[in-house]
């Protein structure tokens, strides 16, 4: 449904804008990124990369930061990560530096410690469980809407855009045309902020390029129309190391704005992330280590690693 808004009807929003002045949206803690983009009300965001960029990672690590720096609450739908137990791990892996995996002496979560960090994850985080039927786009809205009356999430994200169910028969990009717009607006209307996470086609090799370059948005399947419709749009690409045998994937992560709609939440730009295997977590190198933090961590910095 849509109507005709006449100045008169929002003239008290319009000077509570020029008192109060534009405002970016929440910061996540990295100093760079930062200063390149923020999570706003109302606004959405994709995040695309090749397979195993560390997408999901950066999303988690975005919630986790938006929830212990901002008090939010949030809804994922992220089948790829495996049941619905182990997602809750892999959140609590990150808000600890603690994991499940028992071969990492030292960073092996104590009962103690999960006892402690249970209610936390239990008021904060919702993760939609589905059968094998799958979960459909509409679906998906329905349950984002649920669970904001239900349980007052401030983010709802699809993890990956290729686990929902699509009833679309014809071509992608006329398809996207059509969901995209709907996934804006369903942010906008509710307040809230809408993640969605799209892998591109595998690694290309450009000319003269020794390793793999960062996808464009048009590596996406339905081309160029992921652009044209995003409001926010995050490429993840991993870095590249030469080993003996070839190249490998590194630690080191670019994250690069590619476009942000409103000019006062980001611009376009590059932050430089490490992701920390043991910690299941990003952090920033300016000279030190900059991780986010939580309620949860303890001194890291005092315990030997001990390798698988």
């Amino acid at each position: 449904m849509a109507e005709i808004i006449t100045l008169d009807k929002i003239q008290d929003q319009i000077f509570a804008l020029q008192k109060e002045g534009a405002k970016p949206g929440y910061m996540i803690g990295f100093p760079t990124l930062d200063s390149l983009y923020s999570v706003k009300e109302g606004r959405t965001t994709i995040l695309y990369g090749h397979p195993t960029s560390g997408k999901t990672q950066l999303h988690i690590q975005i919630l986790t930061a938006l929830t212990c720096s901002h008090g939010k609450r949030h809804l994922l739908h992220t089948p790829e990560t495996g049941s619905p137990a182990e997602i809750y791990a892999e959140i609590i892996h990150c808000l600890t530096g603690k994991t499940f995996d028992k071969r990492s002496i030292n960073y092996h979560i104590t009962e103690k410690e999960l006892y402690n960090v249970i209610p936390f994850v239990k008021d904060f985080f919702k993760v939609i469980d589905v059968d094998e039927k799958g979960l459909g786009f509409d679906e998906w809205l329905d349950l984002t809407d649920q669970a904001i009356k239900d349980y007052g999430i401030f983010t709802s994200s699809a993890d990956n855009w290729n686990d929902l169910e699509h009833d679309n028969t014809g071509m992608i990009s006329e398809y996207l045309k059509k969901r995209l717009p709907q996934f804006n607006r369903h942010a906008r209307k509710n307040k809230t902020h809408n993640f969605l996470i799209a892998h591109a086609r595998n690694p290309q090799m450009e000319k003269g390029d020794k390793f793999p370059s960062a996808p464009r948005p048009d590596e996406i399947e339905g081309g160029s129309v992921w652009y044209a419709k995003a409001i926010n749009l995050i490429c993840v690409h991993r870095d590249y190391e030469e080993k003996a045998d070839g190249w490998t994937q590194s630690n080191d992560v670019q994250v690069i704005i590619r476009k942000i709609k409103k000019r006062v939440e980001g611009k376009k730009g590059t932050a430089k992330l490490t992701f920390d295997w043991f910690q299941n977590c990003y952090y920033e190198n300016q000279g030190e280590r900059i991780y986010l933090p939580t309620p949860f961590k303890p001194n890291l910095e005092s315990l030997q690693i001990v390798p698988f």
